[in-house]
C-alpha cells in the first residue's frame, strides 16, 4: 500500500468474485439485497435494489469512496444527507479513550502528536512493541477478552472507526500497523497472539462477529462492508504469508453481512418502511407500506433478534 491515495484494487472499487459479492448485498433483514437509498446515481431509483450487474463490468467504479468523489457531490451530500466524514486522527484519539476505560491506562495502541503548523491537528505514533494484557489476578483480563468486545459503530458510513484502511479526509491509505479502528486492534491483538493458522481463523472469526455497525446509504454500506472484508484479507496475508481462500472469505462475509446492516436510525427499520403503529387510521391502513424492524445476529446465542429489541432491554 504505497499510493498516495486510496486504491481498493486497480480500478474496482469491490474486488472480489461475484459469490462473495452477492453475500455482501444482501440485506438479511428483507431477504434481499440492499436498497441504494440515494438519488445521487440517477436514473437509478433511491428505493430500487442495488444489483450485481449495477457495480461491476463497466460499472465496477460506480461506487466511489467520498474522497473520490467531486466536492459538489461531497458538499450536497452533506447538505442534505448531513452526511460528514469524521478525520481519522479523531478517530482514534476517541477509540484511545474507549480502550484506556478497559485497559485502565492511556496510550495503549498508540500516542497522539501534533501535526506541526496546523491547530488542533493531530498524527499518532503506534506503539512497535506487542501490546500487554493484565496478569493481576484481581483485574485479570487477556487478548480473548479484549477480541470478545461487543462494539458498535452508528450511522458508519464507510466504517472508520471500524477499519481504518485510509484516511477518509486526505484520501491517503494507512499501513497495517499504524490502524486505528477498533476492528483493526483487534486483529493486531491477534496477529500478536495466535499460535497458529487455526486459532487465527477461530480469533477472527470472533472479532468479526462482536463488531458491528448500521448505515442507511446503501453505496455507504457497501463501502463499509467492503472495507471490513479487506481489512481481513490483508491481515490474513499479514499473519499467514497468503491471501485467505475463497471460501475463507465467504465465512466472513457472511458474518460482515449481519453485523453491518441497513437501517433507518429513526424506526430502527430499513429504509421506506413505513413505522409500526398498532392503532392505524383507515386512510393510513391502506396507504401504509411493509415495515421491516431490522434483525441482526447475537452471535453468542445463535440466534436472530431485533435490534430494537437491545434497545428496549436498556429502557432506551
Amino acid at each position: 500500500m504505497n499510493s498516495d491515495k486510496i486504491q481498493l484494487h486497480e480500478n474496482q472499487t469491490f474486488p472480489f468474485s461475484e459469490d462473495i459479492l452477492s453475500i455482501i448485498l444482501l440485506d438479511r433483514t428483507t431477504g434481499k439485497n440492499i436498497l441504494w437509498a440515494t438519488d445521487d446515481y440517477t436514473p437509478i431509483s433511491s428505493k430500487s435494489q442495488i444489483q450485481l450487474s449495477q457495480i461491476t463490468g463497466s460499472h465496477s467504479n460506480r461506487i466511489k469512496p467520498r474522497i473520490q468523489k467531486q466536492k459538489e457531490e461531497q458538499q450536497s451530500r452533506t447538505r442534505n444527507k448531513a452526511e460528514v466524514f469524521t478525520p481519522s486522527w479523531i478517530c482514534n484519539a476517541q477509540n484511545n479513550l474507549i480502550d484506556e476505560a478497559w485497559f485502565g491506562r492511556k496510550d495503549v495502541f498508540n500516542s497522539a502528536e501534533i501535526v506541526e503548523g496546523r491547530v488542533n491537528e493531530k498524527k499518532w505514533k503506534s506503539r512497535k512493541t506487542k501490546i500487554k494484557f493484565s496478569t493481576d489476578i484481581e483485574s485479570h483480563k487477556t487478548w480473548q477478552d479484549y477480541v470478545k468486545l461487543t462494539r458498535l459503530e452508528i450511522t458508519c458510513g464507510e466504517a472508520p472507526y471500524l477499519a481504518s484502511r485510509y484516511d477518509t479526509v486526505s484520501g491517503k491509505a494507512i499501513k497495517l500497523k499504524d490502524r486505528i479502528g477498533l476492528l483493526d486492534r483487534k486483529m493486531r491483538v491477534i496477529c500478536e497472539n495466535a499460535a497458529n493458522e487455526a486459532e487465527y481463523f477461530l480469533w477472527a472469526s470472533v472479532a468479526f462477529q462482536n463488531t458491528y455497525g448500521f448505515e442507511l446509504q446503501g453505496d455507504n454500506l457497501l463501502l463499509a462492508r467492503a472495507n471490513l472484508l479487506l481489512s481481513f484479507n490483508e491481515y490474513t496475508k499479514h499473519f499467514l504469508k497468503r491471501l485467505p481462500t475463497e471460501e475463507e472469505q465467504m465465512k466472513i462475509a457472511e458474518i460482515i453481512s449481519w453485523n453491518l446492516w441497513q437501517m433507518d436510525g429513526l424506526t430502527f427499520s430499513t429504509p421506506f418502511s413505513s413505522p409500526e403503529d398498532e392503532h392505524p387510521s383507515l386512510f393510513e391502513e391502506f396507504n401504509r407500506q411493509e415495515n421491516f424492524p431490522c434483525k441482526i445476529m447475537d452471535w453468542k446465542e445463535n440466534k436472530i433478534i431485533l435490534y430494537k429489541s437491545l434497545l428496549k432491554k436498556r429502557g432506551a
